[in-house]
């Protein structure tokens, strides 16, 4: 293993400091609870997170302004601390990875929306809601990244073809891990016993046959990239067949498809014009070997601003527009595109409300639901901005992922999940 990618930033060390000491506290608080001895720790930590994630899995809004706090800046210092494990593990940093680790966005956001429906008993629900969500969606990611990361590290004497055989039978397994416990707890729910399981049976063990079907079309990921897109993406086809069992039976009247026309429509008109304009300038950069805002090894932001040369200047004058093409920049941009007209819809055609506290704020600010899809498309401009100014590391790749996976996650979940519960009047 390389040593330059064991060693970690500053901001890394603190971050993962920053981390260990809020899991002791919260441990210390459970631990506490157990014990049954009173205390501030305990409470305070029942009150503003344990207590709202119970409410939340029965209908009730979890969002209040010291969760909301700790879970943004939770969220940031993640990013930071994964950003230097996957450095350490050698994973690939191209924005290939955005789109094998995009089938868990989809996946969330449905798992979500099935437990809107109150298709989970009360053991899994809880597990469903934020931040509960994004714990278990992480461990299913690391799970079938470590299948991938296992078969690309296996005996060097078995051929490629029979890792990949090996590989996809395991993400079958996985696949039909998630089939089993989520079927069960959907099974012996209160709703799984009114509604007929056999589409999602049907779709859910269609799933498993996922690794197969798509052999092809991942032939060019990596092992890591491969067995997390399969496991991520039989997930979603697991969570699917749920909520077509579930809209089998509700009255035809009861569904909504209008606005799938314009949640995901739009979105994806802009990924198409985003790439399309930026294709030629990113092609351009990459048959010199450079990506847009990435840095050459060794050198750093110091170096780079204090640099003239003829790359530099090739490099500035297609940046702005080679950006545009990478999923890790129109993705994001999308994504917040799509919570924007999400939010919009549900709220001023199907009467929703907006629990989460920042948005609410916005919505109040402007009047009106409209004027807070106009600020998330303006987010999505600077995004753009950002992405298209700001220079990382060769080191700080996987940073520069994470920072572009953390935005797409905050605007195209959410956006996700308000669309489906349109759809299935949720």
């Amino acid at each position: 293993m390389n040593d330059t990618n064991q060693r970690l930033y500053d901001y890394e060390k603190w971050s993962i400091y920053a981390l260990t000491a809020i899991m002791a506290l919260l441990f210390s608080a459970l631990f506490l609870n157990i014990l049954d001895i009173s205390n501030p720790l305990t409470d305070f930590v029942s009150k503003y997170y344990v207590s709202p994630i119970i409410n939340e899995s029965g209908g009730d809004a979890g969002y209040n302004f010291t969760n909301t706090v700790t879970y943004a800046v939770v969220l940031a210092l993640f990013v930071a601390a994964l950003s230097a494990w996957l450095r350490a593990l050698e994973i690939d940093a191209s924005d290939v990875s955005i789109l094998a680790l995009l089938p868990y966005v989809f996946w969330a956001a449905m798992g979500e929306v099935v437990e809107d429906a109150n298709m989970f008993d009360s053991s899994l629900a809880p597990l469903f809601v934020s931040p509960s969500i994004h714990f278990q969606t992480a461990l299913w990611v690391i799970l079938a990244g470590s299948i991938g990361y296992h078969v690309r590290n296996y005996d060097s004497k078995i051929s490629e073809l029979e890792k990949n055989r090996i590989l996809e039978f395991l993400c079958m397994m996985a696949i039909f891990s998630q089939f089993l416990i989520f079927g069960h707890s959907i099974s012996v729910s209160d709703i799984g016993s009114d509604i007929d399981l056999r589409p999602f049976a049907i779709i859910g063990l269609s799933a498993i046959l996922l690794p197969i079907f798509f052999r092809e079309s991942t032939s060019e990921f990596s092992y890591i990239q491969k067995s997390v897109y399969l496991v991520g993406s039989g997930g979603v086809i697991v969570f699917f067949g749920a909520l077509v069992s579930f809209a089998s039976s509700l009255p035809s009247e009861d569904l909504t498809f209008w606005p799938l026309i314009i949640v995901i429509g739009v979105p994806l008109m802009i990924c198409y014009i985003m790439f399309n304009l930026g294709i030629e300038s990113s092609n351009k950069l990459s048959e010199r070997g450079f990506v847009a805002g990435i840095l050459p090894q060794g050198m750093s932001e110091t170096d780079y601003e204090n640099l003239v040369s003829a790359d530099k200047d090739f490099m500035e004058s297609n940046r702005k527009k080679a950006v545009l093409a990478y999923p890790v920049v129109f993705l994001a941009v999308s994504g917040q595109v799509m919570d924007g007209l999400a939010t919009w819809i549900g709220i001023d055609f199907f009467g929703y409300d907006e629990k989460h506290i920042l948005s609410a704020r916005i919505i109040e600010e402007f009047g009106n639901t409209f004027g807070f899809t106009m600020v998330k498309a303006g987010l999505g401009m600077i995004i753009w901005w950002f992405f298209s100014v700001a220079n990382f590391e060769h080191r700080q790749q996987h940073l520069r992922l994470l920072v572009g996976l953390m935005i797409l996650v905050v605007g195209m979940a959410p956006g996700l999940r308000g669309v489906g519960r349109l759809v299935i009047g949720q």
